[in-house]
């Protein structure tokens, strides 16, 4: 790849990097991770997730079942309205939004023809 377009591309980074979206999303993460109660929230959920990933091996079989589910369910549910994760997720989906526009944009202005993530991310087939 040629010098001046690697150039370019740190440029393009640095510029994202200043983003607001940006800067809050790392300021969340090291709340994140400092945050007994969200470090709590998280241990609790994956220690529940793994329960329900060994469970669900024997599918409708297994006598917890059905109760690894709907404790899984509360805990998620937990996790996810969790003001700081809430957010987070939220910088983080609208973070990958710019991404996706952006390379959609240098796709487009390249040509019709190369593929590039839509507006959910997704790459569709042409």
């Amino acid at each position: 790849m040629d010098a001046k377009l690697i150039n370019l591309a740190y440029d393009v980074a640095d510029e994202i990097k200043e983003l607001e979206t940006y800067k809050r999303l790392l300021t969340l993460k090291e709340i994140m991770e400092t945050n007994e109660e969200v470090k709590s929230l998280i241990a609790a959920f994956n220690k529940q997730k793994r329960k329900y990933e060994e469970v669900s091996k024997y599918g409708k079989y297994h006598p917890d079942l059905k109760k690894v589910q709907l404790d899984l369910a509360a805990i998620k549910q937990r996790v996810f309205t969790h003001d700081i994760i809430k957010e987070y997720k939220e910088k983080e989906r609208e973070l990958q939004k710019i991404l996706n526009e952006l390379s959609m944009d240098i796709a487009k202005s390249v040509s019709n023809k190369v593929k590039h993530p839509n507006e959910e991310g997704l790459i569709p087939k042409h």
